[in-house]
């Protein structure tokens, strides 16, 4: 994954790095794997990363595209995909213009990943790319947090923990910290990396910039660009309410017959 600018943030040097730094489990891709089943083939994955959805669906017998933009990940993807034995298409490209000339059954763009579309702009071109991929019976389906108003106002002197991991190279452990401050104008959230291995002092790790999306200016975004909410879901299913930390959107092309 990357910005919508194009540059690629520290996080994502190295598609290996991120996997230690962002391990995951196998209840992150039950939601999508039991839409899949009920959706149908083929499937697209939008920032698809390392795989981490793409390959459990490719292992359950899906026929699986992934779009990614950050060369780093999309090569860990591939590698990874390899081992696992399971044929998916990975395309290096720019979500908010592509053409595979392929229409899908189910469009995913998961785990936050709408965040790092900054501007309505580039909301509104990766909308469009996917209504022009989308079966007219098919679905999208994206999940995005709930924004927390308490962490977006926090000191932007404030040092926050951003996680860690052990490097497999050496063994040391390498922790990861920043400093973030919420532009309320753009609704951008800036973050400052900072990255410490063993006890050498913290230094610099380049910057990550995420967009906010509340829930209802999302549901009207979604809406006016040309999608119908059938079901919105917090946690485990559960319907989206007050006490969501998530939210996950299942939806289809406003005004088609879908079976």
């Amino acid at each position: 994954m990357s910005d919508s600018t194009g540059v690629v943030s520290s996080i994502y040097r190295s598609g290996r790095v991120y996997d230690l730094l962002y391990p995951g489990s196998s209840a992150g891709t039950a939601f999508w794997l039991e839409l899949a089943q009920a959706c149908g083939d083929p499937v697209l994955e939008l920032m698809s990363g390392t795989g981490f959805i793409a390959i459990p669906l490719a292992r359950a017998g899906h026929d699986v595209t992934g779009v990614e933009l950050a060369e780093p990940m999309l090569l860990e993807a591939a590698r990874k995909s390899e081992a696992a034995g399971v044929d998916i298409t990975w395309v290096r490209g720019d979500v908010r213009a592509f053409d595979l000339n392929r229409r899908f059954r189910l469009i995913l763009l998961p785990s936050n990943s709408i965040c790092h579309l900054l501007t309505r702009e580039d909301l509104e071109a990766c909308l469009a790319a996917v209504a022009r991929h989308l079966h007219p019976e098919g679905r999208f389906a994206l999940n995005v947090f709930v924004p927390s108003m308490a962490l977006l106002m926090r000191p932007p002197e404030e040092e926050q923990d951003f996680g860690g991991y052990t490097d497999p190279a050496s063994g040391e452990h390498v922790s990861m910290t920043h400093r973030s401050w919420y532009d309320a104008a753009t609704q951008i959230k800036h973050h400052r990396l900072f990255r410490r291995v063993g006890d050498v002092p913290n230094q610099p790790d380049g910057t990550l910039t995420m967009r906010i999306y509340f829930p209802q200016e999302l549901d009207a975004l979604l809406w006016y660009n040309g999608f119908e909410i059938e079901h919105k879901f917090g946690e485990d299913g559960r319907p989206f309410d007050a006490r969501s930390g998530m939210q996950y959107y299942v939806l289809g092309l406003r005004g088609a017959r879908r079976g």
